[in-house]
């Protein structure tokens, strides 16, 4: 049984200006919520990387893993392999709960999942950081 452990401090990065948020904390503006896969994109990963050295983490965990089904509720279009190819020495079948990956594979899946690929999950070192993305390109990290 995993007891999830809260991380005393959480914040979302984002691409979207608080201000076009309506009462329920919801975007309401017209940012695009597609990955722009330049800017954006590698501030957020820089953004993982600097909590995750700040936090003296050098590998992640990954919990909870999903693989894109039938339904795809995403924004962009599926792309093969998920995002996944060539993280995982046994390909996408290495994508298991559990699995231990250094921070550079880690920063790839976080990619993957800001551009929708297809994959998503949670990364963490228990009880001292968890990064993961939200709907609409909410990037979550905890430390």
């Amino acid at each position: 049984m995993m007891v999830e452990v809260q991380l005393p401090y959480v914040y979302r990065v984002t691409k979207y200006n608080p201000a076009d948020r309506d009462e329920h904390g919801h975007y309401t503006g017209s940012e695009d919520v597609f990955s722009d896969h330049n800017e954006v994109e590698a501030s957020c990963l820089q953004a993982v990387a600097a909590f995750a050295r700040d936090t003296g983490v050098d590998h992640l965990v990954v919990r909870e893993p999903q693989i894109l089904s039938l339904a795809h509720f995403g924004v962009g279009p599926p792309v093969d392999g998920f995002g996944l190819d060539g993280l995982f020495p046994a390909g996408p079948t290495g994508f298991d709960d559990g699995a231990e990956v250094p921070l550079d594979v880690g920063l790839e899946l976080v990619r993957a999942m800001l551009r929708d690929n297809g994959a998503w999950c949670r990364l963490e070192e228990e009880g001292t950081f968890a990064v993961h993305m939200g709907w609409d390109q909410y990037l979550y990290i905890g430390s």
